[in-house]
């Protein structure tokens, strides 16, 4: 197992199934945290508490809860309900136990792109996310209106400074777009709340709506598809900088959702044995993994 696995976790939309039954995957994998879905816990058989009780008998951490899209940028009628959408949002993520909710950079025609604009509306909702101890981490998407890369989007929270507020890093994004890895020098690690892994097939991606097709049904996990030296790359990189938060699988494959959980499951097992050992051990000294947990038990 690798030296490093306990800093890996999978996203529960990476895998088919019943809750329940991704969540056994997943530990049974050797994971010790998974990122949740929002539709995960509103959408179970059985309710809100059955769906809260699972994850907590899991014994899985919450890496966090999924997505709030949209969020920036807007006014009137659709600010207001959009953040109605985030309160209950932010009490779904409270409720299972868990510290950060992503939020992702809106796509909406009516979003407007003024930085301080958008700075401000994350600030509000960094603000409510404040008494409950809840992150917001903030991505920016290629195919976004207002926020396209995590340059623009770490800009974007420091205009807004507030301690909860972050950045997310998607690995699709960051190899798809060619974002260049030098970016990460003007990111401080501590603005770094999640890091997302997965690849994909395609050695080149030729416009925006087939990134974002591929972004939704056709990622794979590290390792198995066509960059995989870029994604150790941007690892080594993270590592440079002093990033010790969480990394996540979201490997969105719509042919992995006919394929049984465990399975999914141990594929990634695989890549995260592959990240940690190979591309890790190979290209940086071993790290004190006190000082790693000692990082995450003072994060806000």
């Amino acid at each position: 197992m690798a030296l490093n696995f306990n800093d890996f976790g999978i996203d529960c939309a990476s895998m088919a199934g019943s809750l329940e039954n991704r969540l056994s995957a997943a530990r049974q994998a050797g994971f010790t945290h998974a990122m949740i879905a929002a539709t995960d816990i509103v959408g179970h058989p059985v309710g809100i508490d059955a769906a809260t009780r699972a994850i907590a008998d899991s014994g899985l951490r919450v890496t966090g809860l999924e997505a709030l899209r949209d969020f920036e940028g807007l006014s009137g009628k659709l600010h207001d309900y959009k953040v109605d959408v985030a309160k209950s949002m932010l009490q779904l993520c409270s409720r299972i136990g868990g510290r950060l909710l992503l939020t992702e950079a809106s796509s909406s025609a009516h979003a407007d792109i003024d930085p301080k604009k958008i700075a401000h509306d994350l600030r509000k909702l960094a603000f409510l996310a404040l008494p409950l101890g809840i992150r917001i981490a903030f991505k920016g998407v290629s195919w976004s209106r207002t926020v396209r890369d995590f340059a623009a989007a770490a800009e974007i929270i420091a205009l807004a400074d507030c301690p909860n507020l972050g950045i997310a890093i998607d690995a699709f994004d960051v190899v798809a777009a060619d974002v260049p890895l030098d970016d990460l020098e003007l990111v401080f690690p501590h603005q770094i709340f999640l890091v997302q892994l997965s690849d994909f097939m395609l050695q080149e991606i030729r416009s925006t709506d087939e990134r974002a097709a591929t972004a939704a049904h056709f990622r794979v996990f590290p390792g198995e598809g066509a960059h995989s030296e870029a994604i150790a790359r941007l690892i080594v990189k993270l590592e440079e900088i002093g990033y010790f938060g969480d990394y996540s699988f979201d490997v969105y494959n719509t042919d992995y959702l006919q394929m049984p959980a465990e399975t999914i499951a141990s594929r990634a097992q695989r890549s995260a044995e592959w990240l940690g050992e190979t591309v890790l051990r190979r290209t940086l000294p071993v790290p004190n993994l006190e000082r790693l947990r000692l990082v995450k038990n003072t994060e806000y």
